[in-house]
């Protein structure tokens, strides 16, 4: 049976996210409330897919990967060249490793929001074919998000409110890994660094 305080809580959230929509309590303590509209262990499963293509996350295959898309497609925007690249390395990564079209499509789910922050970043839209650096805006740009990564409750962290003094947060799984996405993707669209 259900405790008053859950189905307070459980009432809370549901006007907050108008509706449950199917999250649960993953951990709670006095200062904060996890939840999360995964079910139990997707976490885990998603990080284990993640182990199983980790040329992802190496800046010399995503760099051949997106040089690779920006030479047979020139007319590309290079965040869109990364994006493309990053999904084609998945998929033939993905297939030969076992991984199955939900485990990749939850590991594209994660490529697809870095693209979208990226592509808020350099918002010169510079083509593959471009001679480009980046402007100071852009790096101004991408050291903010990488602060709102950086802060509590990051960027990747939706905030519900508080119920009885604990904070109400839900966490992206993948959120451990899209820094370093971001910081590859920079790397490989710009030609330079992430900046300090």
């Amino acid at each position: 049976m259900t405790a008053p305080s859950d189905r307070r809580f459980e009432g809370r959230l549901a006007a907050a996210v108008d509706g449950l929509d199917g999250r649960r309590v993953v951990r709670r303590d006095a200062n904060r409330i996890l939840v999360s509209k995964f079910e139990d262990g997707f976490a885990a499963a998603l990080h284990a897919s993640l182990a199983r293509v980790p040329e992802l996350f190496e800046l010399r295959s995503v760099e051949a990967a997106y040089g690779a898309v920006a030479t047979a497609q020139t007319t590309l925007r290079r965040v869109e060249a990364w994006h493309l690249a990053l999904a084609q390395l998945l998929a033939e990564l993905g297939e030969a490793r076992g991984l199955t079209r939900e485990q990749q499509a939850q590991v594209l789910a994660g490529i697809d929001s870095v693209a979208a922050l990226l592509d808020s970043i350099l918002w010169s839209e510079p083509g593959v074919g471009d001679d480009y650096a980046p402007h100071s805006g852009e790096e101004d740009a991408y050291r903010e998000a990488v602060a709102r990564m950086d802060a509590t409750p990051g960027i990747f962290t939706r905030f519900y409110g508080i119920f009885a003094g604990a904070r109400v947060e839900n966490h992206c799984p993948g959120a451990p890994f899209a820094r370093l996405l971001l910081a590859q993707a920079w790397t490989a669209c710009t030609g330079w660094p992430p900046p300090a």
